[in-house]
C-alpha cells in the first residue's frame, strides 16, 4: 500500500528537470541578495509540497529568475511547473513568454498553442500566439486565430488593432482600415495606430488620407491587460507590497486567499495538511480552494471529512455549501449556508451567500434580511450597503433604502462611495424628495470632478436624467461606456448601453443600478479562471 501511495510522487519527480543555480555575480548586489534568499526559500518550501502546490512554487521562483533576466533558469522552472500541473495553462503560457525572450519562436509557438488548448478565455495567450505566428511568416494563421475571438470581443480595441496590423501585412488594405478605425473610435488615445492607418492608405494609393493619418501618429498603442506577465515581471518591491504574508501556513493561506491568489493559498495550506490531515480549519479551507481550482471530487472529500470531524463548525458547513454551489447544486448549498449561519450568525460570508441565493431566486424580502445582517456585521463595507440597497429596491422598498443611506451619511459624510449610492438611489427612487434629487446632482458633480471613472460618470448621468436633462445625461453616460470598453469589461459596457437607450427615449431608470448588475443578479460561485494572475490581484 505504501508503494502505491508514493508512486505518483516518484513519477512527478521524474518529470521535472533539476533547477540550476545560476551565477549571480553580474547582478546588482541587492538583486543578487534577493534572488539568493528567494532560492533558499524555494529549496526549503518544496520539500513539503506536491502537485499543484509544488508547480506554483516552481512558477514563483521562475518569475524571480525572469525578473533578473536569467531566462535559461526561468525556462527550466516554468517547464517543471507545467510538468507538475499539466492542465494549468498559465505555466505553458509563461513558458512561451520566456521562449520568446530567448528568441526561440518555435518553442514559444508550441507552448502558446498548448496553453490556448487549455484556456480559450485569457486573451493574451491568443494575442501572443498570433504575434509569434506573424513573426514566423504565418500571417494567415495569425489572422484566423484573431478572427475566431472577434464575435465574443467585437469592441476590444487591442484585438481590432492587431487584426488591422495583420491585414496590413497581408495587403488587405480595406479590411485593415476598417479594423484600425474601429479600434481608434473605441480608444482614441491609441495614436500609434495612425501610423498603421497611414500605411494602409498608402497601400490603397490615397496619399491625402495617408498624410492626414500620419500627422496624427504618436506612440500610444491600445491597452491590453496581461496580469500574468505583469505579475511575472513585477519588481521585488512591488511583490513584497502586495504579496507579503506572515504567520502560520494556515494564516498565510487565508491572507493569500484574501488577495485572490488561490493557487498560492492552496500551496501554503499543503504544509499544514501534510503535517495534520485532520486539521478541520485547514480541511474546510482546502475544500473552498480546491473547489475554486475546479477539483470538485477532492473538494467534496475534504468538506465531508471536515464536517465528520466537527459537524457543528460554521466554517466547515460554509465550505460544504460553497463546494455545492461551485458544482451547481444550489439547493444543497443553501441548506449548508443556513447551517453555517445558525452555528455563527455573525459569519459574514454565510449571510452574503444566503442573500445572494435569495436574490437569484427572486425572494427579495428574505435577501433584505440576510444583507441587513451582513451590513450589521460589516457596517463600513460599501458592498454590503450596496447589496442591501439593491435588495430593498427589488422588494419595492426604495424609500426604506433611502432612509437607511441618509442615516449612514450623517456618520460618514465624506465617504465618496456611500455618496454615490445616495446619488443613484435618490435619482431613481419614486419617493425621493426634490431636495434629495437636487442634493444628489450636487454630490454627483463633486464626485465626477474628483474621480471621473466609469461608475461616477454613470451616477452623474442618472442625477442629470432625474432632473429631466436627458440629453445632457448622455455625455457622461457615453464616457462611462467608453471607460468600460477600454477596460475590456463587456458586461459593464452592455449595462451602460442599456441605460443610454433609456436616456435616448427620455426614460428615467427605476433602480439605482441596471437590472443585470451583480447586486440584482449575483453570479453563482464558479471555479477560478484557469489563467488567474500569477501574483495576487491588484
Amino acid at each position: 500500500m505504501m508503494l502505491l501511495l508514493s508512486a505518483p510522487v516518484v513519477f512527478a519527480d521524474a518529470l521535472v528537470k533539476p533547477l540550476p543555480t545560476p551565477d549571480t555575480s553580474k547582478l546588482s548586489p541587492e538583486v543578487a541578495k534577493n534572488l539568493v534568499a528567494a532560492r533558499a526559500e524555494f529549496d526549503k518550501a518544496q520539500v513539503g509540497l506536491v502537485g499543484d502546490g509544488l508547480a506554483a512554487a516552481y512558477a514563483l521562483i521562475g518569475a524571480e529568475y525572469a525578473r533578473a533576466n536569467l531566462n535559461d533558469v526561468a525556462a527550466v522552472a516554468f517547464y517543471d511547473a507545467s510538468q507538475l500541473a499539466p492542465k494549468d495553462g498559465r505555466w505553458l503560457y509563461l513558458r512561451g513568454v520566456i521562449a520568446n525572450a530567448q528568441k526561440r519562436p518555435a518553442d514559444a509557438r508550441a507552448n502558446f498553442q498548448a496553453a490556448l488548448a487549455l484556456d480559450q478565455v485569457y486573451l493574451p495567450i491568443r494575442f501572443r500566439l498570433a504575434d509569434t505566428l506573424a513573426n514566423m511568416g504565418d500571417t494567415d494563421g495569425a489572422h484566423k486565430l484573431l478572427l475566431e475571438a472577434l464575435p465574443q470581443y467585437p469592441a476590444m480595441p487591442a484585438l481590432l488593432a492587431m487584426l488591422g496590423r495583420i491585414e496590413l501585412a497581408q495587403k488587405q488594405y480595406g479590411q485593415a482600415i476598417d479594423h484600425l478605425n474601429q479600434a481608434l473610435k473605441l480608444e482614441p488615445q491609441a495614436n500609434a495606430l495612425y501610423k498603421d492607418l497611414a500605411d494602409a492608405y498608402i497601400g490603397q494609393g490615397n496619399a491625402q488620407l495617408a498624410a492626414d493619418a500620419k500627422a496624427k501618429a504618436g506612440a500610444v498603442s491600445p491597452d491590453m491587460a496581461d496580469p500574468l506577465v505583469a505579475g511575472m515581471y513585477r519588481s521585488v518591491a512591488q511583490q513584497s507590497a502586495s504579496q507579503q504574508v506572515e504567520g502560520t501556513p494556515l494564516q498565510q493561506a487565508r491572507q493569500l486567499l484574501a488577495q485572490h491568489s488561490v493557487p498560492l493559498a492552496r500551496a501554503a495550506l499543503e504544509v499544514t495538511l501534510q503535517s495534520n490531515g485532520n486539521d478541520v480549519e485547514a480541511l474546510q479551507l482546502a475544500a473552498q480552494l480546491d473547489a475554486l481550482l475546479g477539483k470538485r471530487s477532492l473538494a467534496q472529500d475534504e468538506a465531508v471529512h471536515a464536517l465528520k470531524l466537527k459537524p457543528d463548525s460554521a466554517d466547515a458547513n460554509l465550505s460544504q455549501g460553497m463546494v455545492y454551489e461551485i458544482a451547481g447544486d444550489e439547493g444543497n448549498a443553501y441548506t449548508f449556508y443556513q447551517r453555517a449561519a445558525h452555528a455563527d450568525p455573525k459569519l459574514a460570508d454565510a449571510q452574503l451567500l444566503l442573500g445572494n441565493a435569495q436574490m437569484r431566486s427572486a425572494r427579495y424580502a428574505e435577501a433584505v434580511e440576510h444583507y441587513r445582517q451582513l451590513a450589521t456585521i460589516a457596517p463600513d463595507n460599501i458592498e454590503a450597503t450596496g447589496r442591501l440597497v439593491a435588495a430593498q429596491v427589488a422588494a419595492g422598498r426604495c424609500g426604506d433604502a433611502l432612509t437607511h443611506v441618509n442615516d449612514l451619511l450623517v456618520k460618514r459624510a465624506q465617504d465618496g462611495n456611500l455618496m454615490q449610492i445616495f446619488v443613484r438611489l435618490a435619482s431613481t427612487c419614486a419617493v425621493a424628495k426634490p431636495t434629495e434629487r437636487s442634493m444628489a446632482l450636487d454630490y454627483a458633480r463633486a464626485l465626477y470632478k474628483q474621480r471621473p471613472d466609469a461608475s461616477d460618470s454613470a451616477a452623474l448621468a442618472l442625477a442629470l436624467a432625474a432632473q429631466g436633462k436627458f440629453d445632457e445625461a448622455q455625455e457622461p453616460q457615453a464616457q462611462a461606456i467608453y471607460e468600460a470598453v477600454r477596460a475590456g469589461n463587456t458586461p459593464q459596457a452592455q449595462m451602460y448601453r442599456s441605460t443610454m437607450r433609456q436616456f435616448a427615449a427620455k426614460q428615467l431608470p427605476d433602480r439605482p443600478w441596471p437590472a443585470e448588475h451583480p447586486y440584482f443578479k449575483p453570479e453563482r460561485l464558479m471555479p477560478a479562471p484557469a489563467a488567474a494572475a500569477l501574483s495576487p490581484a491588484k
